[in-house]
């Protein structure tokens, strides 16, 4: 598999784009982590709450046993105390609620933050580095395979080459490739080569 150029100008390119693919893929993540964060930090007020909850209990409970030991009427002084205690447990359930509900807010609108974006960066970006990847892979072996293959590409040179790049061929390049000229042959074949940013036809075994 030809996962990179041969020409140091494509391969450059290459590099970069990848790099810089790598780098905007990390900013997703990074956005997506500070959205979580952000998020996140709205349920401090349910962390006070619950924990005021939680000791408004304890002091509520605390009253209770205080005023149960009086003589004669310590029980029903202290049912007051308890059902009061009963509200800030109540509160601190209602705060642990409202923290919940908030982190799986957090959780959610971070990662739709980090993936949509994401998501389309990869759209944009794995398609064509997908088929440069088939295209090259699939020109490597060709020029392997001696002559046949370089009649193959410039075949397709021909067919799908801009006329600006054809045009710049000597005048007898066509006439050549038609009457089997190897030297003709090669130069239309490079044409699809340089695209690719693989070794010339020159170079190759042909």
């Amino acid at each position: 598999m030809k996962l990179y150029a041969e020409r140091p100008v494509r391969l450059a390119r290459q590099l970069l784009g990848d790099a810089l693919l790598l780098l905007l893929l990390w900013v997703c993540v990074r956005l997506g982590q500070a959205t979580h964060e952000r998020i996140g930090s709205l349920a401090a007020p349910g962390r006070d709450a619950e924990a005021a909850g939680l000791t408004f209990q304890r002091e509520m409970r605390s009253a209770a046993r205080s005023v149960h030991d009086l003589p004669l009427v310590g029980g029903q002084v202290a049912k007051p105390f308890r059902a009061v205690a009963g509200s800030g447990q109540d509160l601190a359930s209602a705060a642990r609620s409202f923290q919940d509900t908030v982190a799986q807010v957090a959780t959610f609108l971070g990662i739709l933050v980090a993936l949509v974006p994401a998501l389309v960066l990869l759209a944009l970006w794995l398609p064509r580095r997908i088929a440069w990847i088939v295209e090259a892979t699939a020109a490597t072996r060709l020029t392997r395979l001696g002559a046949a293959s370089a009649d193959l590409l410039a075949a397709r040179a021909l067919a799908r080459q801009p006329l600006s790049r054809l045009a710049r061929l000597a005048p007898d390049v066509v006439p050549g490739w038609k009457a089997g000229d190897p030297a003709a042959t090669a130069a239309l074949a490079q044409l699809e080569l340089d695209e690719l940013g693989l070794r010339s036809a020159r170079q190759s075994t042909w």
